[in-house]
């Protein structure tokens, strides 16, 4: 790779630079940040401050624990945010909180060279549909579909479609994607989160969408047939022996083999950390070398890259963007909070949703943040129970602040529907037009 492949990874000692920064004395830290000529001298130390919870009198989830986990997010709260007064100038801050954040990850395999399988091909109504496995490091290759429009002249815009968590695992594509033989049970719960399969609307609008099967689902999910039954937790030892007796594909299979895949989450997620290596940092290594491929093509515009999920594909969103400048617009939908208004009630999350020390840097918002002068779209769900209110206001209104200290205010917009967690047609609206208008 080149030395402005963004994936690259870091040199041993930009790596104990980047390490040491985040043990220095906070004026030594921002010393480092160029200042601009005749500039004022720099205010002293300060940290973003944690919210307060809105709901003082509500009993914690950890009851007793609560007050000493509030007040080490007070001490520890971010120390990166653009909206820090130290912070005059975007790309300053970037330079900074960027590579921090990029070692935070901690995943840095040895790529294999640049390449794609095609598996197949076939036409679908308005699309070209091709299946290929980009290659990725010698442990595994990531299954793709690609949607390419037909009747129009590429090259064409982009778009990740990156499919939620929503504790199925036996789905990933498969949920914003349809096919002639899917289950009613994957028709019901793909019309019931998004009401259409959304990226076919997309590549009809004239975009390529490419849709990966992230880690731990679809393709690459824990395969529980291949198990040894004696070492089964015996938590799911009868959902287990349930999904070996249903047929595969069939309603009992997908439920029994979700259930065992949902408790192994812990297990995948302690081995992941074991291994020196963050769930977060896999899946965003995987779409950057996405990205990788996309530009590649011949038929993709390169200046024209977007990003699209929901709830866990909206938070996937986030920390890609917050990690690869070549995308340049996007839209979180259902994942979007202040970290400190889920320190009470809302930490119940999968492990895929949480980068372990991030918030000493950087907030949600505040990652999010480095897209600029990205365009970024985030859609709120009031009626959403993964976070308060008070947190996704929160978010959205720090990252208006963040644009506009960045002189871009219109590049953000923060929007709030009165539905439950979903990205229904006319939300998906809204995320295509705003493709459309920046891409």
């Amino acid at each position: 790779m080149n030395s402005s492949d963004p994936k690259r990874p870091v040199t041993r000692r930009q790596a104990l630079g980047l390490l040491g920064a985040l043990a220095l004395p906070w004026d030594d830290l921002l010393a480092q940040v160029p200042a601009p000529a005749n500039a004022a001298p720099r205010p002293g130390p300060t940290r973003t401050a944690p919210f307060v919870p809105l709901d003082p009198n509500t009993p914690a989830d950890l009851a007793n624990f609560h007050p000493l986990f509030e007040q080490i997010a007070r001490d520890q709260g971010p120390r990166l945010s653009f909206l820090d007064a130290k912070f005059k100038s975007l790309e300053a801050w970037k330079q900074i909180a960027r590579p921090v954040f990029r070692e935070q990850l901690g995943y840095f395999p040895a790529a294999l060279p640049l390449a794609a399988d095609v598996i197949s091909r076939e036409q679908r109504d308005g699309f070209t549909l091709e299946v290929v496995h980009i290659h990725a490091t010698p442990a595994y290759h990531i299954p793709a579909r690609v949607l390419i429009p037909t009747n129009r002249r590429g090259p064409f815009p982009a778009v990740l479609g990156l499919h939620c968590h929503s504790g199925r695992y036996t789905w990933g594509h498969e949920k914003i994607l349809s096919s002639p033989g899917d289950s009613p049970t994957l028709t019901e719960f793909r019309t019931n989160r998004d009401g259409r399969p959304w990226a076919e609307s997309l590549v009809r609008r004239g975009y390529v969408v490419i849709i990966i099967d992230a880690f731990y689902f679809g393709e690459r999910r824990l395969r529980i047939e291949d198990l040894e039954p004696s070492r089964i937790f015996p938590e799911v030892r009868d959902a287990f022996t349930a999904a070996r007796k249903a047929t595969p594909g069939s309603a009992d299979w997908v439920a029994a083999t979700n259930r065992v895949c949902s408790f192994y989450e812990h297990h995948t997620a302690k081995t992941i950390t074991a291994a020196g290596a963050t769930w977060i940092g896999l899946h965003v290594w995987d779409e950057m070398r996405t990205v990788d491929y996309l530009l590649s093509r011949a038929d993709v515009d390169p200046a024209r890259l977007g990003c699209i999920g929901l709830s866990g594909g909206g938070l996937r969103t986030a920390m890609l963007i917050a990690a690869d400048p070549r995308i340049k617009a996007s839209c979180v939908t259902g994942w979007m909070t202040a970290y400190a208004h889920q320190l009470k009630h809302h930490v119940r999350h999968t492990w895929m949703a949480w980068l372990p020390g991030l918030y000493r840097s950087l907030d949600l918002p505040d990652a999010a943040g480095l897209h600029a002068p990205g365009a970024l779209l985030v859609q709120q769900c009031r009626r959403d129970t993964l976070y308060p209110m008070s947190g996704m206001q929160a978010a959205v209104d720090q990252l208006t602040r963040i644009y506009a200290k960045a002189e871009m205010p219109e590049r953000f917009r923060g929007t709030f529907y009165d539905t439950i967690h979903s990205f229904q047609p006319h939300m998906q609206d809204e995320a295509f037009d705003w493709m459309d208008r920046w891409l």
